[in-house]
Order: structure tokens, then C-alpha cells, then sequence
């Protein structure tokens, strides 16, 4: 059986370190998103070319199942990704025995996240989306999705034409998965104002985004979940009534750890308790902060 089953945003990050002034040159909030053209994103390659350190495979959804194959958990992934290396890279990234994917082909180009990574280990990112722009239900494999406990997807599904008329097929297919719904990102919330009102009636197990996005959906819509896991960064997590510290660590690069952390607590509610779950995605999440990159390889 598979456990949970994922579909979303296919990413390479191009991790980036930027000092305090050059992120306030990249205009971007620290700490959020922005969705950037093709063009933005070849300027910034240009600009910062010799403060590149990394290129991975990314995605939140993505990153998440990563994390919870590697808590002993079986996923499947669905996306959209362009005919290209990034494309191929990223479908090879999916070598854990547990892990399988489907995709679809798109003429756009695989998708592209650059991560600035300031002193502090902060993250602040600008996402060409590419070839996510095309995902479509043809990219949903039945079988595993059917079969799953959980089906995992976030805001940035949804977004999208394509993203929502895939969001609509998977939950029309999936009747026995719970669904696990993360809200991703602040600018999201008043983009998708309209969406998230027809997915609040959907019957949603899990939401789940860091204290900021929750209190501005709370305060935007009521999305009747039966659950809610919120992150606090530095200062841990909380799942309904129980909450946890965070170890105390020297935070290297907090890029993917909010999505590992609710991927291995998915994983480990297959064995343990809610507490014992919130604590180990809590502590898995903080070993992701102390290296780059979103994933514990």
C-alpha cells in the first residue's frame, strides 16, 4: 500500500548566498516568494553566478515525500517537468526504493527556484515555474493514488489552471485518502481567495503552514479542517493542542525544512502517537537546517 501520495510543483533549487544588502537589491521580502519570468530568472543567474552553492531537486511537495522516505514510508509524486536536463535530473532524484513518479512532458522548460540564503540561514526565494504551468490530470497514476492513506498537495497546486483541474480530478478519485493541505505561502492566500473557498468545502484532514500563513488564512476564510499543524520556525511546532520546542541549533540554510517536517510526521502517524510524530518531524526538520539544501540525503 501506498502511504502518501503527493502531486505538485517539480523544482531544481539554484541556492544562492546573498549578504543583507543584496537580497534588498533582489526586492523580494525576506522570508517569502515570488513568482519570476524567465528573463528575471536568467538576470539573476548573470547577476549572482559566482555566490551560487548548490543545485538540487526542490519542490515543497517533493521535498516532503523525500522526508518521509526517508522515515520508512512509501510515496508517489505527480508533475509536470520540460524535456531538458533539470527534467531529467529531477525524475532521477526519485532513486529511494520507496519513492516512485509520474509526470507529464511539457514544451516549457523544467522549473527553476532560486533560494537566497542570507547570513542568518533565512531563506527568500524567486520561482520560474516553467513547464508546472502544464500539469495536468494526465499525470495522476490512479493505482498508488487510490491506494493511499494521505494525498499531499499545497496552495501552489492550485494556482494554476492546470494545478486546479488537477486537484479537482485527484480528489474526485482519491475518496478514501485524507487530505493534507498546505497553505505555502502568504501572497497565495488572497490570490487563491476563490479556490481555497471551494477546497474549504472538500473535506480536509490536515492544514498545515508556519504561523504567518496561518493567521492570515484564519483571518481570510474558515477552511474547516480537522486538524492544523502550524511551524514556528526556530521555535518549534504545534498539532492542535500539542506543541514543541525546537532543538537549539546553528541554522546553516532553512530552505525545505517545513516540508520535511510535515512529511516525516505523516510518515511516522503510521506508528506513533501524535506527540511522538510532532516530535520527530520537529527534530528531523531542525537536521535539515544544519546543512544546504532541502533534503537529508
Amino acid at each position: 500500500m501506498n502511504t502518501i501520495y503527493g502531486f505538485g510543483n517539480a523544482l531544481v533549487d539554484i541556492e544562492i548566498k546573498l549578504e543583507e544588502a543584496q537580497l534588498k537589491e533582489v526586492g523580494i521580502e525576506k522570508g517569502s516568494m515570488r513568482h519570476i519570468s524567465s528573463q528575471d530568472l536568467n538576470a539573476f543567474l548573470d547577476l549572482y553566478s559566482d555566490q551560487i552553492f548548490s543545485k538540487l531537486p526542490g519542490g515543497s511537495i517533493a521535498n516532503s515525500l523525500h522526508a518521509a522516505n526517508q522515515n520508512n514510508t512509501t510515496t508517489h509524486f505527480s508533475c509536470s517537468i520540460g524535456d531538458d536536463d533539470y527534467g531529467e535530473y529531477f525524475i532521477d532524484s526519485f532513486d529511494d526504493k520507496r519513492s516512485s513518479i509520474s509526470f507529464s512532458k511539457s514544451k516549457l522548460s523544467t522549473g527553476i527556484c532560486l533560494i537566497f540564503v542570507t547570513p542568518d540561514g533565512q531563506r527568500t526565494m524567486a520561482a520560474h515555474l516553467g513547464a508546472n504551468l502544464d500539469l495536468c490530470p494526465e499525470s495522476i497514476e490512479l493505482e498508488r493514488l487510490q491506494s493511499s492513506e494521505f494525498l499531499l498537495f499545497d496552495n501552489f497546486s492550485i494556482s494554476s489552471p492546470g494545478g486546479l483541474e488537477t486537484t479537482k480530478y485527484a480528489l474526485a478519485s482519491a475518496m478514501k485518502s485524507k487530505v493534507c493541505f498546505g497553505v505555502s505561502d502568504i501572497s497565495l492566500v488572497s490570490e487563491n481567495l476563490e479556490n481555497l473557498q471551494w477546497l474549504s468545502n472538500k473535506g480536509i484532514h490536515l492544514l498545515f503552514g508556519n504561523k504567518n500563513e496561518m493567521s492570515l488564512i484564519n483571518n481570510s476564510i474558515n477552511m474547516h479542517a480537522e486538524n492544523i499543524l502550524v511551524t514556528y520556525g526556530e521555535e518549534g511546532a504545534s498539532y492542535n493542542d500539542i506543541s514543541l520546542q525546537a532543538p537549539k541549533i546553528e541554522i546553516v540554510n532553512s530552505n525545505g525544512a517545513g516540508d520535511a517536517l510535515i512529511g516525516t510526521f505523516l510518515a511516522c502517524l503510521s506508528t506513533e502517537n501524535d506527540y511522538t510524530s510532532l516530535k520527530k518531524a520537529v527534530d528531523y526538520a531542525s537536521e535539515v537546517c544544519k546543512s544546504n539544501g532541502p533534503r537529508i540525503k
